[in-house]
């Protein structure tokens, strides 16, 4: 048994691997070279337990707990226990396999146990090798797929069978979008069938070429929306080696839209430049046409290829030849107001056009003039002609109102004349016979007179030289004065006339009186003139009263004859009555209700009319007058105190015999020295070397106007002199006239033919403020 056990030693000495054999308590009974190199502690281990080993080798209690636990398990299930066991010494980390094996007699009780252990560090560290390979193989895989799905692109691998054997994020995304390419075949639209059948195509013409291609292609949606992409297809083989295809697929839907709508709007901007009826060029800095649109091609009859070249001076007229330096001078600065060019035609028309001017400086490329415009040759000749007649109508305005301002003053002369012999005619002793001539004459001057006025108030209405004043006065004593001024013709005629004044608390209102005065009198005129019998009523009455104005509606009411409904529409028109038959029975020239209706309009209301034939007629009319708050009351006129008049030494310069005559007449019979000239000339003359308090100047003189000799005195360098007190007298009725006299140094206008008290009153007035300056 000794040999055997020798022999047994023998061997295990010689194994290269571990082995210590234990028995039932866990002491070591035999240890071998390869577990213990150093024969002494060999032999000093032997009989040793698990514990006092580990304590004399200076091993971590931890690491017996750990052999003790899988002794006791591999005898207590009587079977291998093996584990690895990491050990640290001076020549680094060793890993070593280990294993106990039980070892039980044939009546079961344990004989030993073996314990063996190979040391697996050279392994352990090749699969560690290959374990960090795998990791970082993973890891890579891992990074790439990242990226792979990070890709806005398609990324798919097809295999020789057409089956996707790689996909990236992106793929899934849009194969989401397209689910009706992953259907069966009929359940696909047949827009999806053919998009699927050129994509096999081209896959099997990569397969077959063995060459890559790169091709547009578009993917119908689910919801029906088209899916743009850039395809790129390349061959790929496998890792076996067998063939497949990579294809990378670009999502370009927005920028082939982009690309569509510029194309569109390159479209759209080559369809407005030429289908525009404005006229676009471009042209060089020295004018040299570059691109002209179809409308400049039919404005000059000629076609582009024969304007491209060509110099704009070249359609320019030669008298406009200058003007082309300041238009290429002033294309630096964008026009955002129209300039106007003329230019000839192929055919020798002049054209006109209204044009606008842009510079375009781009880097790398020579400026250039972008111009547009308009052919506004008919508005031009269109405004010419307007302008012509414009100055034609100003022309024959002038003219009428020269003509008229003319007549005016030869029969006001005149006039004047008639009327002043009848006032000194009438202070005389008369006869009753006499004074009935006297009276006659009067009235016919003074319906001439009226005739004269109604003409030139007309014609101050047509030229709108017509001017409303705002003044205080009183509604009712308006009224009462208009029927006051009648009331003799109506007792003369047989009629009732009937005054209704407003029954305003208030009556004080702003307005133009003369004016308001001169529509009811005309009315009132009218409405006697054409009554036989019965009565004439006036009348006002409040529509609304308020604190800041007055609503009045003024009517004019008779039984006369009245006015036919065919002959209403017309009778406010100038020089018109009803008919022929009363214009010849009752007289009159027409004027008074056309002057009444655009007086009452330039107040603000409309005259109105309501006729009956055979029944009589009622003229009415509206006024929003403002009122008037303060409680002074009107002004009553004060009467003339002649006594002032006495001494005064006055100049009369009046070309008119008569009138001078007449004029001296009336001043000398209240005391006034007059001295009496009949021209402008000795008028200054006098003016200059002797001492007046005021003078009377004719307008209209021989040698020098009334206008002129008032200029030269003013300019006197004695300030006495050049301050005298000087009246036009006028037989021009006019505003402007009057003003323009004052204007030129006048005080006042006294208008032929005047009121003895008119003269008397204007004298003291102009001496009294010439004093108290």
């Amino acid at each position: 048994m000794a040999q055997q056990q020798q022999f047994y030693e023998a061997i295990l000495n010689l194994l290269p691997v571990d082995i210590a054999v234990f028995d039932a308590e866990h002491r070591f009974l035999f240890v071998n070279p390869s577990s213990i190199s150093d024969p002494s502690i060999r032999q000093q281990v032997i009989g040793k337990t698990n514990y006092e080993y580990m304590a004399a080798r200076r091993r971590p209690m931890s690491l017996a707990d750990q052999r003790q636990e899988h002794f006791e398990s591999a005898v207590r299930t009587k079977t291998d226990v093996s584990w690895e066991e990491t050990l640290t010494g001076p020549k680094g980390v060793k890993h070593i396999l280990r294993n106990f094996r039980p070892i039980f007699d044939a009546s079961g009780a344990l004989q030993l146990v073996v314990g063996s252990g190979i040391d697996i560090t050279a392994r352990y560290a090749a699969e560690e090798g290959q374990r960090q390979v795998e990791r970082q193989l993973r890891e890579q895989q891992t990074f790439v797929r990242l990226i792979v799905d990070a890709l806005p692109d398609v990324v798919y691998v097809k295999d020789a069978n057409g089956q996707v054997v790689f996909r990236n994020a992106a793929f899934d995304a849009l194969a989401s979008r397209s689910k009706q390419h992953w259907q069966p075949t009929e359940e696909q639209s047949i827009a999806v069938q053919e998009e699927l059948w050129q994509i096999r195509v081209l896959n099997k013409q990569v397969m077959a070429t063995s060459r890559p291609l790169k091709t547009e292609m578009s993917l119908t949606m689910s919801r029906g929306e088209p899916c743009h992409l850039q395809v790129y297809m390349c061959p790929m083989a496998s890792a076996d080696g067998s063939p497949g295809i990579l294809t990378v697929s670009t999502d370009i839907t927005n920028l082939k839209l982009a690309r569509l709508a510029l194309e569109q709007r390159e479209k759209q901007y080559h369809d407005l430049v030429r289908y525009s009826q404005a006229l676009i060029c471009t042209h060089d800095l020295e004018g040299t046409l570059l691109t002209v649109n179809p409308a400049i091609e039919r404005l000059v009859n000629l076609p582009a290829a024969r304007l491209i070249g060509r110099n704009i001076r070249e359609a320019i007229p030669p008298e406009h030849q200058s003007a082309v330096a300041d238009y290429l001078a002033s294309t630096n600065q964008p026009t955002t107001e129209p300039r106007l060019m003329t230019i000839m035609t192929s055919t020798g028309e002049r054209r006109y056009l209204h044009y606008y001017t842009y510079q375009v400086r781009e880097a790398d490329a020579a400026p250039y003039v972008v111009a547009s415009g308009y052919d506004v040759t008919q508005g031009i000749r269109a405004e010419r002609a307007l302008l012509q007649a414009k100055q034609e109508a100003e022309a024959n305005a002038h003219a009428k109102e020269s003509f008229l301002s003319r007549m005016s003053h030869e029969i006001r002369t005149p006039l004047n004349g008639v009327l002043g012999m009848a006032v000194l005619l009438e202070k005389t002793t008369l006869t009753p016979q006499q004074q009935e001539y006297l009276t006659t004459m009067q009235q016919a001057g003074q319906h001439l007179l009226a005739l004269v006025n109604d003409v030139l108030d007309m014609a101050k209405i047509t030229t709108h030289h017509l001017q409303i004043d705002q003044a205080e006065f009183d509604l009712v004593m308006a009224l009462q004065s208009a029927g006051q001024t009648v009331a003799a013709l109506a007792t003369q005629k047989g009629l009732t006339l009937l005054v209704e004044p407003p029954t305003a608390a208030m009556p004080r209102v702003l307005g133009d009186a003369y004016r308001l005065h001169q529509v009811l009198l005309n009315l009132l005129s009218n409405a006697l003139k054409f009554t036989t019998q019965g009565s004439v009523q006036l009348g006002a009455s409040v529509l609304v009263d308020v604190a800041e104005s007055l609503t009045v509606r003024f009517w004019v009411q008779d039984t006369g004859i009245g006015i036919e409904p065919e002959h209403q529409e017309r009778i406010f028109d100038a020089f018109t009555q009803a008919s022929a038959a009363t214009s010849y029975r009752f007289g009159g020239t027409g004027l008074g209700l056309a002057i009444s209706e655009q007086l009452v309009h330039h107040m603000g209301g409309s005259l109105l009319l309501c006729s009956t034939p055979g029944e009589g007629t009622t003229f009415s009319f509206t006024l929003t007058l403002p009122r008037v708050h303060a409680t002074t009351e009107a002004a009553v006129p004060v009467p003339i105190n002649y006594e002032g008049l006495e001494g005064l030494r006055v100049l009369l310069a009046e070309d008119n015999v008569v009138n001078q005559w007449i004029t001296t007449v009336l001043l000398e019979q209240r005391g006034v020295l007059v001295y009496a000239v009949g021209t402008g000339t000795e008028a200054l003359a006098q003016l200059e070397t002797k001492s007046y308090d005021a003078a009377l100047l004719d307008i209209q003189m021989p040698g020098l106007s009334g206008v002129d000799v008032t200029r030269a005195v003013r300019q006197h360098p004695d300030a006495a002199r050049a301050s005298v007190p000087l009246i036009a007298l006028t037989a021009n009725a006019f505003d402007a006239d009057q003003e323009a006299y004052l204007a030129a140094g006048m005080n006042a206008c006294l208008t032929k033919p005047f009121e003895e008290d008119d003269l008397y009153r204007l004298l003291l007035q102009v001496t009294a403020t010439a004093t108290s300056q």
